[in-house]
């Protein structure tokens, strides 16, 4: 079993066009997330991507790239795709660092190995945290996650949910772990209705009814870059 780390980086993005290749505090996006990404001990750390932009960026990092020009559906498609190229094992375990994540979480990664590794029956887990702010409980690039007494997801959504409970509200952070097998699999798992109007790739593993652990961190600092303000916030952080 070994442990894989794929970064999924498309360049364009309808939000904030190009985002990946803005400049925060002299590196572009795409560079703070691969050079700490290479902090974490692993067997592998590739960058996926369909822009030579980013290949090049990502090769100065001295970092694996795989480049395809394909369309693919979402990132975990990309990733899909990649493992089955690239021959990985049906049992190593792929943790996908979403490539707008600025300054994720290290510890929270080291979560997600240690539970993968030490729980097989869990085939799909990401991170979440407890949420007390009333703006980012109202908005809507903030993926909202509804657990149940396992801390097995029930439903990922944009919406403010729970109704009228930010206090208790779960945010998503995009980052996953799976096993191998069941990544290669996702292309071929049923859509679900509500993916594309939420533009949630994950909800096609519930609706397939494969579980989601999601794994609680005590501590948040990282920025999920969707927007100019998002972007904003995040040049203003002190490394």
């Amino acid at each position: 079993m070994k442990t894989r780390i794929v970064i999924p980086a498309r360049l364009q993005s309808s939000r904030l066009p190009k985002k990946l290749i803005k400049e925060i505090n002299g590196k572009t996006l795409i560079e703070h997330v691969c050079l700490r990404a290479k902090k974490i001990q692993c067997d592998s750390v590739v960058v996926a991507t369909d822009s030579l932009s980013i290949k090049s960026i990502v090769e100065k990092c001295n970092l694996d790239c795989w480049y395809s020009k394909k369309i693919f559906e979402n990132g975990t498609d990309r990733i899909s795709e990649l493992s089955k190229i690239l021959k990985y094992s049906n049992n190593d375990i792929i943790i996908n660092i979403q490539a707008d994540e600025f300054h994720f979480s290290l510890s929270g990664i080291k979560k997600l190995i240690t539970i993968m590794k030490n729980k097989k029956s869990i085939d799909v887990a990401t991170l979440i945290f407890k949420n007390k702010n009333l703006e980012i409980f109202n908005d809507k690039n903030m993926v909202k996650a509804v657990i149940d007494t396992d801390n097995n997801a029930l439903v990922f959504t944009r919406l403010p949910v729970p109704y009228n409970n930010n206090k208790t509200s779960y945010i998503h952070i995009g980052i996953y772990a799976y096993r191998v097998g069941v990544i290669k699999k996702y292309p071929k798992l049923d859509p679900s209705p509500f993916e594309k109007s939420e533009k949630l790739e994950q909800l096609r593993f519930l609706w397939n009814n494969i579980q989601i652990k999601c794994v609680l961190l005590k501590n948040h600092s990282s920025y999920s870059i969707n927007t100019q303000k998002d972007l904003k916030l995040a040049r203003k952080f002190k490394l």
